[in-house]
């Protein structure tokens, strides 16, 4: 439980030689919290992680990188791997990953290695976002449902994708948004310790896919995640993309594989959907 005396983080992912200005975004920041009611936030600069050079000084995501599953050093996988991915893939979405969505997901997973050490909740943004006019009471909102025990993530804005999505209204003010395809941002989120917490335990050893698509998995972490009805943040038309494994090149047996973890992943979709079909049915979330 938050105690009122407590601030809460805001933390903005950003990288230090991106050409993206936040200064215009901290100023906004800074200036709704003058005109807020809610004063108990503070504003920090998260240093983002360059997955390319993290890599090449062997840092975090030289660690957390799956040795096939990777766009710039795949090994050809032996019989015994591919097993072991197929039987990977019908239980979690499992795709090739860059040195961008390496340092992307690194980014995120060590905001909620601080979570957990805070034992508070944290607000994270990313840097292409613009904040609307009531954001910090939208934000109360997301705490008030953490605190309540209502939900352990909150999301503050979700790219929707209306043929991939079922949107389910639980609240006047939030929806539960189940996706089996993933990719729904990570443009902001109210976390909470508990939710941090069930993310890391259920994290893959080697990161395995995007770090939205993870988060948007329910039926991998089970964590609690509910959206705001009315978001709390503007994002651009094209919001920035981190570039996709570019897995055009791959021949061989790299190519069968991709094609058969691809296979994997749409029959876990058919089951995740099943699955949530049958929650919805019975109220079972």
């Amino acid at each position: 439980m938050l105690l009122l005396s407590e601030t809460t983080p805001i933390y903005i992912i950003h990288l230090d030689n991106s050409a993206r200005d936040i200064t215009p975004l901290l100023w906004h920041l800074n200036y709704l919290l003058k005109k807020s009611a809610h004063k108990n936030f503070h504003i920090e600069v998260f240093k983002a992680v360059h997955g390319q050079k993290d890599y090449h000084n062997k840092g975090i995501t030289f660690k957390h990188t799956h040795p096939v599953l990777n766009d710039f050093a795949p090994q050809t996988p032996k019989r015994t791997q591919v097993l072991e991915l197929v039987r990977l893939a019908l239980r979690m979405r499992v795709n090739f990953q860059s040195l961008g969505q390496l340092g992307c997901f690194a980014s995120h997973f060590l905001l909620w290695q601080e979570c957990v050490k805070l034992q508070r909740p944290i607000i994270v943004l990313e840097d292409d976002i613009l904040p609307t006019f009531d954001f910090y009471e939208k934000c109360a909102l997301g705490l008030e449902a953490i605190n309540t025990g209502l939900a352990q993530v909150v999301r503050l804005y979700t790219l929707y994708f209306k043929r991939h999505q079922i949107k389910s209204a639980l609240t006047h003010d939030f929806d539960w948004i189940f996706s089996p395809y993933g990719g729904m941002g990570t443009q902001g989120y109210v976390l909470s310790p508990q939710g941090a917490q069930k993310l890391l335990e259920h994290c893959p050893p080697q990161w395995i896919l995007p770090v939205d698509t993870y988060m948007d998995a329910h039926y991998t972490h089970h964590v609690k995640t509910l959206t705001l009805k009315s978001h709390a943040l503007l994002v651009e038309p094209a919001p920035t993309q981190v570039p996709h494994a570019n897995i055009q090149n791959f021949r061989g047996k790299l190519k069968a594989l991709s094609w058969l973890l691809r296979l994997c992943n749409y029959t876990l979709k058919i089951r995740w959907f099943c699955q949530h079909l049958f929650n919805l049915l019975f109220r079972r979330f």
